[in-house]
């Protein structure tokens, strides 16, 4: 049920996709000032993401998904109404803090309705209904702007995150999912004969304090610097280079195709086969590559870059579903949410570097220099995701030592 709550919502998804296209044709904006309303939606989803976790934790995911939605769903109708630079920024970050809210709270979820053996499946089947719903929306949203123009997409992506909202009503009552995830005391046990009986929840650290966990956040936050162009300028690297977008809406809908075809059964392979920070490490390297030799194929055509999607859509089986499991497994149950949260942030931390950086350099330098310079960035993350694992297991043992030692 929870993947089709996502099928349904993704199934609209098509104002992420268009919106830089959308800024710079339709509104006029400048490239950088259009990178300002990407890094606007970028930044609510960090805060989104984050806020969204701990209201997780605190209240449960069950009424942070279903009310993320709703909101969601009217801020995206409201958003195709504006034209002012700076409504258009204020719209854009709102949509993407209740949206993003719904993050944390959807994978906290599946974290609890999934054995832990089968922790990276589900979020496998998350992602496959995620990029089912992402291969019809941005092929019909391609379709709608190129024959209507862009105001049916606002409409669109709105009215889908409203018909999610009423699909999760009803196929998911509130459940155990609705309760807080953090156990709070009962202060009535103190009097009661047999209170030792109920046992603390132990004290855990709080996500900022985990070493191993910001390493993993920056290493990702670096990594999708890179992936995330895929989101601001690389459509408009395309529209610049002879493609239209019905041609940008297919390279979508084939990479969405493609995982949703190869996603599950490779992961079904690898899970328990292979430990997942070196599978994510070569994920990560095909991203790098993809992009590193956009500029060389960007000229020759449809297929070519045809090509370097599918490269890039390996990368993405092989990296994305293993950050959630990786978190999921290595952090407290009662932090779950944040830490999820998070990592969440992360992600939307990329959204709002992206467009910044690429479009800056782009202006100065092409759209060629700002995907290099974009891998740059995802090198850095490389190298930093590959001694996660060390730093881990290393504050792991000095947690150990420290836990031993005898109490002055």
């Amino acid at each position: 049920m929870l993947a089709l709550v996502l099928l349904v919502n993704r199934s609209g998804a098509m104002v992420v996709a268009f919106l830089s296209v959308y800024l710079i044709d339709k509104q006029g904006f400048e490239p950088i000032k259009a990178s300002y309303v990407m890094a606007a939606f970028g930044l609510g989803g960090v805060l989104g993401n984050y806020i969204g976790g701990l209201l997780n934790d605190r209240f449960g995911s069950w009424h942070i998904q279903l009310y993320s939605m709703i909101g969601a769903g009217l801020l995206n109708i409201l958003l195709g109404q504006a034209t002012e630079f700076w409504a258009l920024c204020l719209l854009a970050f709102s949509i993407s803090l209740w949206a993003d809210a719904f993050r944390p709270a959807n994978r906290a979820a599946i974290a609890i309705y999934a054995p832990p053996e089968k922790l990276t499946q589900a979020y496998g089947l998350q992602r496959m209904a995620v990029n089912l719903g992402f291969s019809i929306g941005p092929a019909l949203g391609g379709y709608l702007i190129y024959n209507y123009g862009f105001e049916l997409m606002f409409w669109g992506d709105g009215l889908t995150f409203l018909l999610a909202a009423l699909v999760f009503y009803f196929g998911l009552p509130a459940d155990e999912t609705a309760k807080p995830l953090v156990a709070r005391p009962d202060p009535k046990l103190k009097d009661v004969l047999d209170a030792p009986l109920a046992r603390p929840v132990p004290a855990t650290a709080p996500a900022h304090k985990r070493l191993w966990l910001m390493a993993f956040v920056v290493a990702n936050m670096s990594i999708m610097v890179c992936f995330f162009q895929l989101f601001s300028t690389f459509p408009v690297y395309l529209k610049e280079s002879g493609l239209d977008e019905r041609d940008i809406g297919w390279l979508f809908t084939l990479s969405g195709i493609v995982i949703v075809a190869f996603e599950m059964p490779t992961l079904y392979l690898i899970e328990r086969r292979l430990k997942p920070i070196p599978v994510m490490l070569t994920g990560s390297g095909l991203i790098i590559l993809s992009y590193f030799v956009l500029p060389a194929v960007v000229t020759l055509g449809f297929l070519a870059v045809l090509g370097m999607v599918m490269v890039l859509t390996v990368g993405e089986i092989l990296y994305m579903p293993f950050t959630n499991t990786y978190v999921s497994t290595h952090s407290p149950p009662a932090r779950r949410g944040e830490y999820l949260g998070v990592l969440s942030a992360s992600y939307s931390a990329a959204f709002v570097l992206t467009p910044l950086i690429g479009f800056r350099v782009a202006e100065w330098y092409g759209y060629g220099a700002a995907t290099l310079t974009c891998c740059a960035f995802a090198g850095v993350g490389w190298l930093v995701l590959s001694r996660v694992n060390l730093i881990r297991k290393a504050e792991s043992t000095k947690t150990k030592i420290l836990a031993n030692q005898p109490a002055v």
